[in-house]
């Protein structure tokens, strides 16, 4: 499994971020921004870096992760709608969705989003393999599938008639 490096920032603002805006992630007391979310930062004029640019971030992005692109297309999305997004260290293509309004430790995951590829075809065993994945962290789950750098979602679940 791949690991992302995380992008250090000045405490006082990593703090700000993960406080307020539901950025980053705690690791042994120190607060970690995953690079997407570093470069979602810099396109808003909220995050400046030395020696780094928004394309740069996206490719050391790209290279370790093959849906980079898709996974801040979604993220972008979803931030803009209002909900904190929860993007993985590693190249799992999982993000986790909380319910708008709430922040990362005030509630639970709401979503765990899986991200494929545009064309992705998925047998039946992928798709029980994810339902029951969803299931035993107890979230509901959702597909996003980008085209043209616009997420379309795609809700699945498991139902049973007694």
């Amino acid at each position: 499994m791949i690991f992302l490096e995380p992008v250090r920032i000045d405490e006082k603002k990593a703090e700000l971020l993960f406080r307020r805006q539901g950025m980053g992630v705690e690791i042994s007391g120190k607060i970690e921004i995953h690079p997407l979310e570093a470069v979602y930062l810099m396109e808003r004029g909220k995050l400046e870096l030395e020696n780094e640019t928004i394309q740069s971030l996206m490719e050391k992005a790209k290279k370790e992760d093959p849906l980079a692109e898709e996974k801040y297309a979604v993220f972008r999305h979803m931030r803009k709608s209002g909900y904190i997004a929860r993007l993985p260290f590693t190249s799992e293509p999982w993000i986790r969705i909380y319910r708008k309004g709430f922040r990362p430790g005030e509630d639970r995951t709401q979503w765990l989003l899986k991200v494929v590829k545009h064309g992705w075809k998925p047998g039946l065993e992928e798709i029980l393999s994810d339902v029951k994945r969803a299931a035993e962290v107890r979230k509901e789950l959702v597909y996003a599938v980008v085209e043209k750098e616009k997420p379309m979602f795609l809700k699945i679940g498991r139902t049973a008639f007694d």
